[in-house]
């Protein structure tokens, strides 16, 4: 049964993804939390997919604010809340129709991704055939060239937001225009009649 519990108990808890929801009596989410960041564990230690770390701090923060938040809650909210877990059918079905408008960016990150898996794994391979010298020189490209690669897509990014909202205030000047233009004709107008 969910119940708001003591402040103490619900922050020691909350240091644990999922554990702070299965307190609080929410144990579907609780447990839906910690899968899912005991499986990114697993996944990035045994299956080699270091990168899928990142991940953990987005549960983490999700986690403990979550809890905070519904520990904030009044009390008709808070019992109003149904416990389910984060991920049901009729949820999954509404993120594929979303992760499909996306499809190109997604597409793009799977390609990034599994690039950079398949370059490790290969420096990893040419440590053996190579020389030191020239070994090290290709595993110093290796981490300097995604970062370099990462650099110039923020900068594109925001220099193309800047335009953007460039673009934007000339569309909102020009309508500012017509709006005055068409302002001043219904003026003229009026003291003719």
């Amino acid at each position: 049964m969910k119940n708001k519990k003591s402040g103490f108990f619900t922050f020691i808890c909350s240091l644990v993804p999922g554990a702070g929801e299965m307190y609080m009596g929410f144990f579907k989410q609780g447990l839906s939390l910690m899968g899912l960041f005991l499986l990114i564990c697993v996944a990035s230690s045994f299956y080699a997919f270091e990168r899928l770390v990142l991940f953990l701090p987005l549960i983490w923060f999700y986690s403990f604010f979550h809890v905070h938040h519904l520990r904030s809650l009044p009390p008709e909210e808070f019992y109003s809340i149904e416990d389910q877990f984060l991920l049901l059918p009729n949820q999954i079905s509404s993120c594929t129709k979303n992760l499909a408008k996306r499809r190109k960016l997604i597409a793009i990150v799977l390609i990034v991704f599994g690039v950079s898996q398949l370059c490790e794994v290969l420096i990893n391979m040419l440590s053996w055939l190579l020389p030191d010298d020239l070994y090290d020189y290709v595993w110093r490209m290796q981490t300097i060239v995604p970062r370099l690669i990462i650099g110039v897509v923020i900068v594109y990014a925001g220099l193309r937001m800047i335009q953007g909202s460039k673009n934007k205030e000339m569309l909102y000047a020009e309508d500012e225009d017509e709006y005055d233009e068409d302002e001043e004709g219904v003026e003229e107008d009026d003291p003719e009649q």
